[in-house]
């Protein structure tokens, strides 16, 4: 932590371990502020920013409203909306499944953020010209920031209370998770590690992100909060004597709900897989200005990690991760590959072509779009993409000559090859 940490500038840090119930380690590293008022982080009273891993939250939220059969896990969600109705741009209807699982098939349009609170577009207003359809749902993941703020406006129609309120009284209070909230308060204000960017060879402040789609990103915390949580969602939603979820609908949190391949890591609801060092982990991550942070999970080993630091898009939360993750590991026995084996082989070409990330804005007629990569076709009867040679195990499945990726395809009903999969939030469209 120390030296990945001044090797790359970052202020502060702190992560929590957890296992079988108990907490194993948790600490807090360098400066929760900088300046005048210098502060060092404290696990338990600095508060950091969550970014992306409120989603989860979101997701445990409306399971729970399914569980109390106020909302049918498959059933239109237009009949439970009361602010906004989403288009009926396809046959299929759009189901809280999908919200959870990110196949929805929404535009992720741009505009989410503001630095003002008084700029911020309640959650209605702001979805209701604004979820634009580009697929049809439930074919594959593509990690979407509106499915899930639709996720959360579903909690707020449905209970009558605001998001920040419905998970005060059903998620933090059960849980003891005093120090966690949404949005800027008195106590944030007090105890919150400020983010930070290294720019020029200065670490800089950076102004707090205010997000219209608060649902998907607006959560502060401590990690002995999320240590409580990572707890819950270990034990099948229960923790201490409170019940969040029922084992059911905790399970499907940590089981692959929708998947190109059993062999492809999948979305859970909420969570997604990660395969690490032997481990079938349920991760999420999350990244906001000033600050990245990282959740990880290994259900059969009741093991939990949660990691947050400075600098948005930076690699210490993985790197910490890993070396937790390593020191538990376990031999993976894995079946050699026999090519012979393959019961129906792949016509490669079709799937050669230009392929772009599924997550960014199709309806925005300019502005950032993801690079196309080419997947090329080697004399060998192999293919290359993204620096990465790929061959053959499965019908539409290809693993990496490295061992590190496992890649799946979708092709529509005319056996068109249409997305591409290299698991959780990685999926692609092929545009040509």
């Amino acid at each position: 932590m120390q030296t990945t940490m001044e090797e790359e500038h970052i202020p502060g840090a702190a992560f929590i371990i957890v296992k079988d119930g108990k907490t194993l380690l948790k600490k807090g590293y360098g400066y929760a502020s900088l300046g005048e008022d210098v502060r060092r982080v404290d696990p338990d009273s600095t508060i950091f920013r969550i970014g992306s891993v409120t989603k989860t939250f979101t997701a445990t939220a409306l399971l729970q409203l399914i569980d109390q059969k106020k909302v049918d896990l498959y059933a239109d969600v237009n009949q439970y909306l009361k602010s906004v109705k989403v288009p009926n741009t396809y046959n299929t209807s759009v189901i809280s499944a999908h919200l959870l699982n990110h196949s929805a098939g929404f535009d992720e349009l741009r505009g989410r953020v503001v630095y003002r609170e008084n700029q911020s577009i309640p959650l209605a207003d702001f979805l209701k010209n604004r979820l634009v359809r580009v697929r049809e749902p439930g074919v594959i993941s593509s990690y979407s920031s509106f499915g899930i703020a639709l996720a959360g406006l579903l909690v707020e129609d449905v209970s009558g209370q605001k998001l920040d309120t419905y998970m005060k009284e059903h998620i933090w209070e059960p849980l003891g998770m005093h120090m966690t909230s949404m949005f800027l308060n008195d106590q944030v204000e007090q105890y919150a590690s400020w983010g930070y960017e290294y720019r020029n060879g200065v670490n800089l402040p950076q102004p707090w992100e205010f997000y219209h789609t608060y649902p998907a990103s607006e959560i502060n915390s401590t990690v002995a909060d999320m240590g409580k949580y990572l707890n819950m969602h270990l034990n099948d939603g229960i923790l201490g004597d409170q019940r969040i979820l029922s084992t059911n609908l905790s399970q499907k949190m940590k089981s692959a709900e929708l998947r190109v391949h059993d062999t492809v890591e999948a979305f859970a609801y909420g969570f997604y897989e990660e395969d690490a060092h032997g481990f079938r982990t349920i991760s999420h991550g999350g990244d906001m200005l000033g600050y990245a942070s990282y959740m990880a999970m290994i259900p059969e080993e009741k093991l939990g990690v949660f990691v947050v630091h400075h600098h948005e898009g930076t690699r210490l939360r993985y790197a910490v991760m890993d070396l937790i993750l390593a020191t538990f590991s376990k031999e993976k026995n894995e079946q050699a590959f026999i090519p012979e084996s393959i019961k129906r082989k792949t016509d490669l070409n079709r799937l050669v072509g230009h392929y772009i990330w599924t997550t960014h804005c199709h309806s925005c007629e300019s502005g950032w779009k993801p690079n196309q990569e080419e997947l090329v076709l080697n004399n060998d009867g192999t293919f290359t993409i993204m620096n990465r040679t790929y061959e053959e195990v499965d019908y539409l499945m290809f693993k990496s000559t490295d061992g590190m990726r496992t890649m799946g395809f979708v092709e529509n009903e005319n056996g068109e090859i249409k997305y591409m999969s290299l698991g959780g939030v990685n999926s692609f469209e092929k545009v040509d």
